[in-house]
């Protein structure tokens, strides 16, 4: 597709592997196999967080985030004010930040690419009459605030995952482009947010009312049910006899894992905090999505037990918290746990809508498989 629109891109860009080569099948077949589709978006909490102020000056204000130092941090810090001044959640300076990261690496850049040679500045906006002039373009104060308006005028950009609302605005070739930024980004705007960000998690939502810290959070994998076999890999596969066909069910989208001769207690295979819990829900049945507490990843876990989940969204639970019981809801043939792992930060994934990457070698390099 290369850039298109009034976006500015720097296409294919992605570096987070699997991601990439993992197909990712339109919404309307999902709709048309009766698959409840959810969009992923930030849950109902985030648009009640208000967008900090950001500072760059002070002896609180650090040297440098991550890789991210001296102008970038300026130019973030502008990004994150022009959010504000539109009356916008802490959740679009998120977005703002994870976009420009991966358009220019938050630096004002002169010249655009092969597939936009046009484009400019912070977010690579092209010259097309939609984004303003040169000079607007290359001002990252003006050059945000017509980013903003953008995704202002984008329907339900709230609900959306975060690579796909930007990608919206921006029209990059890759959708899931922008996903491998949005850890930076939330570092960013919490370290320039100062106390008023502190809560604030990559989904860009504020802390969920009562919610609680259940174990030690010490950064520790564990096997997500003990005990049990991997019954079935990530990849292409046929559908399983007794189960929905369709085009969907040809690529296994996680890993299973079965106890032997009884149902098995499914707990929390790292630190995360929880932000989806399902009940009885389409073709997954019951289940989990937490968050890693670096955001770099979001689990979810299905076909539990009715009834059996014991923990609640915004709860924030160490490696090993029993989560439910194994069970056999959704479409299923028998009792086991359904495993997906997506990159970044997402509040509400479901396949084919966002793209997973395979749990196995990540399991393995923690040592749990």
């Amino acid at each position: 597709m290369g850039k298109q629109g009034h976006g500015g891109v720097r296409v294919n860009k992605s570096s987070v592997g699997a991601v990439a080569a993992v197909t990712v099948f339109l919404l309307p077949i999902a709709i048309l196999l009766g698959i409840p589709v959810f969009l992923g978006g930030s849950p109902a909490t985030a648009a009640d967080c208000k967008a900090p102020s950001a500072s760059v000056s002070g002896s609180k204000t650090p040297g440098a985030v991550g890789a991210f130092s001296g102008v970038q941090l300026e130019n973030a810090a502008a990004i994150m004010k022009a959010a504000k001044a539109l009356a916008l959640p802490a959740s679009a300076q998120l977005l703002g930040v994870q976009a420009a990261i991966g358009e220019s690496t938050l630096r004002v850049i002169d010249h655009g690419d092969g597939a936009g040679p046009d484009s400019r500045g912070l977010f690579q906006q092209r010259a097309n009459g939609a984004w303003g002039s040169y000079k607007d373009r290359m001002d990252p104060t003006i050059s945000a605030t017509n980013f903003f308006k953008a995704l202002q005028n984008l329907p339900g950009w709230e609900d959306l995952e975060p690579s796909v609302a930007i990608h919206r605005v921006q029209r990059n070739d890759n959708p899931n482009h922008y996903a491998q930024f949005r850890g930076p980004a939330t570092e960013i705007v919490k370290a320039l947010g100062g106390e008023a960000a502190s809560g604030i998690d990559a989904s860009g939502a504020c802390p969920a009312a009562g919610g609680s810290v259940v174990g030690q959070l010490a950064g520790k994998w564990v096997h997500p049910m003990d005990g049990a076999i991997m019954t079935s890999g990530y990849g292409p596969r046929p559908a399983p006899a007794g189960t929905a066909g369709g085009v969907l069910a040809n690529f296994h989208y996680g890993i299973d894992f079965a106890m032997p001769g009884r149902a098995g207690t499914i707990v929390a295979v790292t630190d995360m905090k929880i932000v989806k819990v399902r009940n009885l829900e389409g073709l997954f049945g019951t289940g989990v999505t937490g968050q890693t507490m670096d955001g770099k990843l979001t689990i979810g876990m299905y076909h539990l037990e009715a009834g059996s989940v014991k923990v609640k969204e915004g709860d924030v639970v160490s490696a090993g918290t029993p989560l439910g019981t194994e069970g056999a809801t959704g479409n299923v043939t028998g009792r086991h746990l359904h495993m997906e792992f997506f990159p970044g930060a997402l509040p509400n994934p479901m396949v084919p809508t966002n793209a997973t990457t395979n749990p196995g070698p990540i399991l393995k390099e923690k040592g749990v498989l």
